[in-house]
């Protein structure tokens, strides 16, 4: 787990009744820190699409949907591929839904 990962382990799961990001109905949870580098039992967010191949979640597993905490969970979508040192380095961060 890198540092950016370890920030985002403590911050609240995004449950939304649907992808905050498209508006679809969310029909998967994606592991904000992955599994993989320990984010088990981190925070969550519910997405369209399934496992890393559809949908807003496909989008997130290949690297052009991006989140951040800011005071609140900030997106990022862009056109390619980007690592998240770089993604956090760019402009177009916008708030995401907060549920109020």
């Amino acid at each position: 787990m890198n540092e950016y990962q370890r920030e985002l382990m403590g911050r609240p799961a995004i449950e939304a009744p649907w992808c905050p990001f498209c508006g679809r109905p969310w029909s998967s949870r994606h592991h904000i820190v992955p599994r993989s580098q320990g984010g088990a039992k981190g925070p969550t967010v519910t997405v369209c699409g399934m496992g890393n191949e559809s949908g807003c979640h496909g989008l997130l597993h290949h690297h052009r949907l991006h989140l951040r905490w800011k005071g609140g969970w900030e997106w990022l979508m862009t056109d390619r591929a980007v690592k998240y040192e770089a993604a956090l380095a760019m402009e177009g961060w916008q708030r995401l839904w907060d549920g109020s």
